[in-house]
């Protein structure tokens, strides 16, 4: 999630070992539970998928919870040592540190919550990667906590209820997802829903037919599910664009790793030849195919590496369509 979201619940997850340091404890833990982000500067002008192989890779682990505590812990020893102890620092360090990961895990974007022991990115869909109805209230409950501590365990039950409203929210979600597959007679190998950006109401369902892929927007207000179909587009591989063994095909199947092998070809109207491969979990209107990021490269030049690239803003039409479906209206095509 957003920075500002990871210091918030690193600093409430600290007050659980921050007795009688609450305000220590808070920018301890803070800090602490932002510094797995750090991964962002693991990155290289050659290789343009290498901060996409190490986002939220081990610096995100719950293994390495007590390293990355560590660290931060000694860092900030020198400047709090007059405040708090190196062991309880080190354990508020060590749960704002661990909240981080776990966090990150209920998004859609994919956590390797267990490395090394497997690299599967964990990604439980139940909320968007930012969401101010869950952080705003979390903020100033927090706040009010640091000199009333009843309100510490009333920011802990705020996140956990707004949590479980997703969990609920996901699971309609795909209830609704599937029931459509089954009256369009559509087979379902695999499948997701996730909320889209923002908020809990619309989410972005998604579905495998085998090699063809399905969008449809899901409005998922009290009572029943109104759902949109969106686009339908067919699935590539790495063996789609290259032989195995060279440098496009490795870079093809590291980007389809990351996004879960959800890889399509996009083609812009402006340039329909280019080629784009986009991740078809993420899109700004749950309805569209135009995805928010993708690789760009050359099929003929097999022995060059691919350029991400992350797709220009999007544009008023395209927001306009957004916010009509989280109002539930039916935009214009």
């Amino acid at each position: 999630m957003d920075p500002i979201t990871q210091g918030t619940f690193g600093a409430l997850w600290a007050q659980a070992g921050g007795r009688g340091k609450r305000k220590v404890a808070a920018v301890a833990g803070a800090l602490a539970g932002m510094a797995p982000d750090l991964d962002v500067l693991i990155r290289s002008s050659e290789d343009a998928l290498l901060a996409l192989d190490f986002h939220r890779h081990f610096t995100h682990a719950i293994p390495f919870a007590p390293v990355g505590g560590g660290i931060v812990a000694l860092l900030l020893y020198p400047l709090l040592k007059r405040h708090i102890g190196f062991a309880q620092l080190y354990i508020v360090c060590l749960l704002g540190y661990l909240s981080h990961g776990i966090l990150d895990t209920f998004t859609s974007y994919g956590t390797s919550l267990g490395w090394p022991l497997t690299d599967h990115r964990a990604a439980l869909n139940w909320i968007s990667v930012i969401d101010p109805l869950f952080t705003l209230p979390l903020i100033a409950l927090l706040l009010t906590g640091l000199k009333r501590p009843r309100f510490i365990a009333a920011a802990a039950l705020w996140a956990l209820a707004y949590l479980s409203l997703g969990g609920w929210q996901h699971q309609r979600a795909e209830q609704a997802l599937l029931q459509w597959a089954e009256r369009t007679g559509l087979p379902v190998e695999r499948h997701i829903t996730k909320p889209s950006f923002a908020n809990l109401l619309l989410w972005r369902g998604l579905v495998d037919s085998g090699g063809t892929f399905h969008n449809v927007a899901i409005y998922l207000p009290p009572g029943s599910a109104r759902l949109t179909p969106g686009a339908q587009v067919a699935q590539i591989t790495a063996d789609d664009i290259a032989p195995s063994g060279t440098t496009l095909h490795r870079d093809v199947e590291r980007f389809a790793h990351f996004s879960d092998d959800w890889l399509f070809r996009y083609k812009f109207a402006e340039s329909p030849d280019d080629w784009f491969l986009g991740d078809f979990r993420y899109a700004m209107d749950p309805a569209s195919a135009r995805p928010l990021w993708g690789i760009r490269f050359e099929p003929d030049q097999r022995d060059s590496g691919v350029a991400f690239e992350r797709l220009p803003t999007a544009d008023r039409a395209e927001r306009e369509r957004y916010w009509q479906r989280l109002q539930g209206k039916s935009p214009p095509p």
